[in-house]
């Protein structure tokens, strides 16, 4: 059994690479740590490799995204507008979640034709999972409480895509992450009630 195990992680080290970076990256972000953001590069340098290995399309588009974003969200939470010296939590306002809702179905039905087109694993799957990851993504960059429900939304169903794919690491990653963003949501919540 250990040397399957042994067997498993020697072939899979930028998925386990990947693991431990995207672990410390969102626990850190719990914590409201820009240093998440350090991490969350790092691993994302490991899941580009991964999703282009696998042929997910639209994990290898969020991605890029998610490294564009990481850079936006590390310059905000170093630098933006700062009361008693940190970046604060904010709740999105009923109008704008409404309208990410809406962008979030109408761009997982376009993502999925497209990734349809290009013959992905589980294209509508994949879309609809990439188009909630982006408005997760840009929340969690914005300091936006509700990023931690898109965030367990989303890694719930991650966690049987990748489990589907043969991705075991990744697949018990995102059930972590999970675990994370309820963890997430409640310290952010006490930091916001304190605001």
């Amino acid at each position: 059994m250990w040397q399957a195990i042994l067997h498993y992680v020697l072939n899979n080290v930028i998925e386990l690479l990947g693991f431990v970076f995207t672990t410390a990256s969102i626990w850190l972000s719990t914590k409201q740590n820009p240093w998440g953001w350090f991490f969350g590069i790092l691993s994302i340098a490991c899941y580009i490799y991964i999703s282009l290995s696998a042929w997910f399309l639209g994990y290898f588009l969020l991605n890029i995204y998610f490294l564009l974003t990481s850079i936006y969200g590390w310059y905000l939470w170093r630098f933006g507008k700062k009361e008693k010296g940190i970046f604060l939590v904010t709740r999105t306002s009923a109008r704008e979640g409404a309208i990410l809702v809406a962008v979030g179905v109408v761009c997982a039905v376009l993502l999925g034709g497209l990734f349809s087109s290009y013959k992905a694993t589980v294209p509508y799957w994949d879309a609809e999972t990439t188009a909630f990851s982006l408005i997760g993504q840009w929340l969690l960059a914005r300091k936006k409480i509700e990023n931690w429900w898109v965030w367990i939304f989303v890694n719930v169903q991650y966690i049987v895509i990748f489990f589907y794919k043969d991705l075991i690491i990744t697949s018990l990653l995102y059930l972590i992450l999970t675990i994370l963003a309820f963890k997430g949501y409640k310290e952010w919540y006490k930091s916001l009630e304190k605001n």
